[in-house]
């Protein structure tokens, strides 16, 4: 490791559980070293900052330590352009935090300051939620922003959390506003501009270690995990896939139809725009925020050449999605149609009272002179407000807006083009989080550093599209503590009958890719594709993803009670310590593979070359895998080379703990594949998310003899004989009851 000290220097030790943190007192330089990494200062120091108006940023040139401990120390430290600042670092079991506090000028007003914590250059990374999302690989490495955040449309979902898997280290830095990141070849820089004081969190570990830390730390610092819902995981659908912004009463209910007359079981459908009043893509129609306001009676004069009115019945429409057991959810955002005097298109009709009482009660986020600030968005036209979701009065005032459309949860979809303007990453936290509590089902688009939701949605995806960009997207999502991810309806938006076979190639691998995630919905119907083999790859994928819903919802919310990202884990943090699978998930290689739960990998043939390929190379890591459809068995590690996927094929193997529960006729059950050749404990959460089922094999190899499945709860035994390894030992399992299996071999 190098360094820059010299013999004799004096250096201060702080011991962590795992890890111990070095301090030179003259430098303030730092270094770490954990039981598998050693973390070296970067040759400029690992602090530095300035005041946010100054055109550089300094490094510390002196420091005095103040006083310290084993675990702790405090400093004042002053850099080369002369400020001075408190340094605190703190050490907790596997991570430890550094806080810097400039001190202002005596007499001067309060100043803010740009702040950068810095170490040596660290390889490969992952994470940066959205801003990781949009490079040719999910390493992150060589990604450097000095101004990032919540900036467009693309970049909704914000976070600094970088995870290191082959040094057992990571990183976040926790801010509302303008962060400066660089994760680069010359240093690993973590800081934030605009600011009183700043704080950096790294942690030491295995992965399971870091994200257990990291989801405490993330709630520590106000951004809590929220429970999912089973709902979600199960198939869906939304109307913008389908019938884009035009959607109305009969189109939706016809599009809903089709699909369960064609046995698709929609389970959840979303109705994103058209729902409320006016002529669409006039000025004045209504918004999401017309709280209630549905289309329900003739206009006039309208030239959208839609129906008139859009949902003549709201209340026959939200009955047929009940009678079908189908949860509706409508689009929601924070805006409101600013009004005349700010630029807007207020007009009371469509849009109700909601803004002139926002307005009253200080409900918008102001210009600091007590006035609406006015933002740009991608919908409704026009200068509009924005909810101030620090206010808890205003976002009681707003949910109890949300309540009046009468409906069972909400895709969440600000499109802000003022995101630099605002400068508030968590705009939308508060917002959702107190939907949430109120048990609606929500969608999350715009969040930071924890979701606010029960699912993750990442920015639209349509044919023409960069066809890489969903799964390093979504990959990276994972990898920043956020595994339930919505890569997008299937099939995108805006598609237009008649199809072209470049479109129906990319359509049914893209379901494909669908039914191997965490959450699937559809949209365009797979029957506009006039092909019966490319119509029954579609089902076949959607009906794999809801046969398994119950198990991808156990392996969600083994990612809630955790922190780990179980239900998408990108194989560099599933097995950090094999080198082989660093940077498969890029442009170059398309081996685009995670770990869909403990028990199964996901490797979907996908990229820009959906239309073309018909072979990848697939690597199984270390284990043993059985191909889910063929059943041929693979040991790793290997490199499938050129292993086929043709259009139907459901791409998984089986390995891991190689448990996989389903839901069949009001029961529950279990398939053990003989891939794990360990003892282990397997936990199964049911739907209502507080029953579990735990399931212990108390043996190691798998071999010929009588397979003793027991009860606990009951003492019943099932005694099976053991002699073809290509089926799985299947059982039906009982809400609350644990198993126990036993080998006697022959």
């Amino acid at each position: 490791m190098a360094t820059t000290h010299k013999p004799g220097e004096p250096v201060v030790k702080l011991l962590g559980k795992n890890y111990t943190v070095h301090v030179d007192t003259n430098t303030f330089e730092l270094w770490f070293e954990g039981t598998h990494a050693s973390i070296a200062p970067h040759e400029l120091g690992n602090l530095a900052y300035a005041y946010t108006t100054d055109t550089g940023i300094y490094s510390v040139r002196k420091a005095r330590v103040l006083k310290h401990g084993s675990d702790s120390l405090v400093a004042q430290v002053e850099n080369t352009a002369g400020l001075i600042a408190t340094v605190s670092i703190r050490l907790n079991e596997d991570y430890f935090s550094i806080t810097l506090t400039p001190k202002h000028r005596d007499g001067g007003q309060e100043e803010l300051y740009k702040i950068d914590f810095r170490t040596d250059a660290l390889s490969p990374a992952y994470g940066l939620g959205d801003h990781g999302g949009f490079g040719d690989c999910i390493d992150v490495t060589g990604f450097s922003n000095d101004d990032f955040g919540n900036r467009n449309n693309e970049h909704r979902f914000i976070s600094t959390f970088t995870i290191f898997p082959a040094h057992h280290f990571a990183q976040v830095l926790f801010s509302e506003k303008t962060k400066r990141v660089a994760i680069t070849t010359t240093e690993n820089r973590l800081g934030v501009t605009g600011v009183k004081a700043a704080t950096v969190y790294y942690f030491f570990g295995d992965s399971k270690q870091i994200y257990r830390a990291y989801k405490s730390v993330r709630s520590t610092a106000g951004h809590p995990d929220l429970k999912p819902k089973f709902r979600f995981f199960q198939l869906g659908y939304e109307a913008f896939g389908s019938l884009g912004w035009n959607t109305y009463q009969s189109s939706v209910e016809a599009d809903i139809d089709t699909y369960l007359e064609q046995g698709y079981p929609i389970n959840w459908a979303v109705v994103g725009s058209g729902f409320w009043k006016g002529e669409r893509r006039n000025p004045k129609e209504g918004a999401t925020t017309s709280f209630g306001i549905w289309d329900d009676s003739a206009g006039g004069g309208r030239n959208d050449n839609l129906p008139d009115p859009r949902y003549p019945n709201p209340s026959a429409f939200k009955d047929f999605f009940k009678k079908r057991d189908i949860s509706l959810l409508l689009g929601l955002r924070i805006n409101f149609k600013g009004t005349e005097e700010y630029g807007g298109h207020y007009e009371e009709t469509n849009d109700g009272g909601f803004v002139k009482e926002g307005m009253a009660s200080g409900y918008f986020i102001t210009d600091g002179k007590g006035n609406p600030e006015t933002y740009r968005v991608n919908f409704p036209q026009g200068n509009v407000f924005l909810l101030d979701g620090q206010n808890p009065a205003a976002v009681d005032w707003y949910v109890s807006g949300a309540d009046r459309w009468g409906v069972d949860g909400f895709k969440e979809d600000l499109m802000l083009r003022d995101g630099k303007k605002l400068n508030n990453d968590a705009k939308l936290n508060a917002v959702n989080e107190a939907l949430m509590a109120r048990d609606y089902l929500i969608m999350a688009r715009n969040s930071a550093y924890s979701v606010a939701g029960d699912i993750l949605r990442l920015e639209d995806t349509k044919y023409g599209f960069d066809q890489d960009r969903p799964l390093i997207n979504g990959l990276n999502y994972a990898a920043s503590g956020a595994p339930a991810v919505y890569l997008d309806i299937v099939a995108g938006k805006y598609l237009e009958s008649p199809l072209t076979n470049d479109e129906k190639l990319y359509f049914v691998r893209n379901a494909m890719v669908a039914a191997v995630s965490p959450v699937m919905a559809m949209g365009y119907g797979p029957w506009h594709l006039n092909n019966p083999v490319y119509e029954k790859a579609v089902k076949k994928a959607a009906l794999w993803h809801d046969t398994y819903a119950a198990y991808l919802y156990s392996e969600v919310l083994k990612g809630y009670h955790s922190g780990f990202p179980y239900a998408m884990t990108p194989l560099p943090i599933a097995f950090s310590s094999d080198s082989n699978t660093y940077r498969l998930a890029g442009k170059e290689h398309r081996q685009y593979s995670w770990m869909l739960g403990e028990s199964l990998l996901a490797t979907p043939l996908y990229g820009n070359d959906y239309a073309s390929a018909t072979k990848r190379d697939v690597y199984l890591p270390d284990g043993k895998w059985m191909d889910y459809e063929s059943k041929e068995w693979f040991y790793g590690p290997v490199t499938l080379k050129d292993y086929e996927f043709p259009i139907d094929k459901i791409p998984i193997f089986v390995g891991g703990k190689g448990v996989l529960v389903k839901e069949l006729e009001n029961r529950y059950e279990v398939s053990v594949y003989p891939t794990s050749d360990r003892a282990f404990s397997y936990t199964f959460h049911f739907p209502d998310s507080e029953t579990t089922t735990i399931i212990d094999k108390a043996f190691s190899k798998w071999e010929s003899g009588q397979l003793l499945i027991v009860d606990k709860q009951t003492g019943v035994e099932k005694k099976l004989h053991l002699d073809d390894f290509n089926v799985p030992v299947t059982f039906s399992i009982t809400p609350g009851h644990n198993y126990m299996l036993t080998l006697k071999t022959d």
